[in-house]
């Protein structure tokens, strides 16, 4: 367990920096920096909060005449708060900005071609401020430095859910915006090998895997309509992933007329799946099927990978 401090000690200069840069006068309130979490939690939380405070220095805080003009300090104020509940950790950050003007969001969307116009006026207030996590989403017309060069919040939110969080984000226009990101208290990191078997990729638990093996096709026995291999001596049953999946292409050869075998261990016994290839392996934050895809067999999970994608994790016990 590690205390948010570890992250929060970075902010203070980047506010400084930023707010010189961009000729702001901007206070940073720090709470709650003793609030503890696991190491892996900590770590996430650096890019999604230095990218929040990007876009609040750059976007939300006003110049010090446009606050006095509005009836504010000239001096503008950045609230980074951590506290734990239960099993969560909730790291609140806020400003008392301009707020998200919620008109522009709109139509920016609707520019981009994110959402049909009349979609965006049909719209609440509050559902118009989520627009902004939208993947391609910024109201920024120049590419920037400080806020993400452009980039939208979709990357702040992609971070938190890879780690099983949650983004809300409110906004009062003339007031301000606050962000509220709930993170686990600690992280169950789940070791996968990915494989690819007809043109899809997936991922399987590193402790259920025995080997990876490449066999010659020759190597392969058949009988009826099973398939068997002999390795170290063993007779290891054989089954077509693509089959278990009912995916209809069937296993490919590499360029030397090899089969790849994935040898898994199930319970007492052993089973090769035939795949297409392997794509080393990755650790992943293992999530429970949810919506549409809940009680599916098959499956151990989800993981949102790096680049955004949803990778299925499959759980060997319940194909074969």
């Amino acid at each position: 367990m590690l205390p948010v401090g570890t992250v929060f000690q970075r902010l203070g200069r980047l506010v400084r920096d930023i707010s010189k840069k961009l000729g702001k006068d901007v206070s940073l309130v720090i709470e709650g920096e003793d609030t503890e979490a696991d190491k892996n939690v900590i770590e996430s939380l650096a890019d999604p909060l230095i990218h929040i405070l990007r876009n609040s220095l750059d976007h939300g805080i006003e110049l010090p005449a446009v606050r006095l003009a509005a009836g504010k300090p000239a001096q503008g104020t950045l609230r980074v708060a951590a506290r734990q509940e239960g099993d969560r950790v909730i790291l609140d950050i806020s400003d008392d900005g301009a707020g998200v003007h919620t008109g522009r969001v709109r139509a920016k969307a609707v520019e981009r071609g994110l959402i049909p116009a009349d979609r965006a006026d049909s719209l609440t207030e509050h559902e118009a401020v989520q627009l902004v996590f939208l993947p391609g989403f910024s109201t920024a017309e120049t590419i920037s430095d400080l806020s993400g060069r452009g980039v939208g919040m979709d990357v702040v939110r992609n971070a938190v859910e890879r780690v099983n969080g949650t983004v809300e984000l409110s906004s009062t226009p003339g007031q301000g915006t606050q962000i509220r990101l709930t993170l686990p208290l600690s992280m169950a990191v789940t070791n996968v090998m990915m494989i690819e078997t007809a043109g899809r990729r997936f991922g399987v638990p590193m402790d259920l895997i025995v080997e990876t093996v490449r066999v010659p096709a020759e190597d392969i026995h058949h009988f009826k309509r099973a398939q068997t291999v002999v390795l170290r001596g063993r007779i290891v049953p054989l089954r077509a992933l693509n089959e278990l999946l009912a995916l209809d292409m069937p296993p490919r050869l590499n360029t030397d007329g090899e089969h790849a075998v994935l040898v898994v261990r199930l319970g007492v016994e052993t089973i090769g799946l035939l795949v297409d290839d392997f794509h080393g392996t990755s650790d992943i934050i293992l999530k429970p099927l949810e919506g549409v895809l809940t009680g599916i067999t098959g499956f151990a999970g989800t993981a949102l990978m790096g680049d955004g994608s949803v990778l299925m994790i499959l759980n060997p016990k319940e194909l074969v």
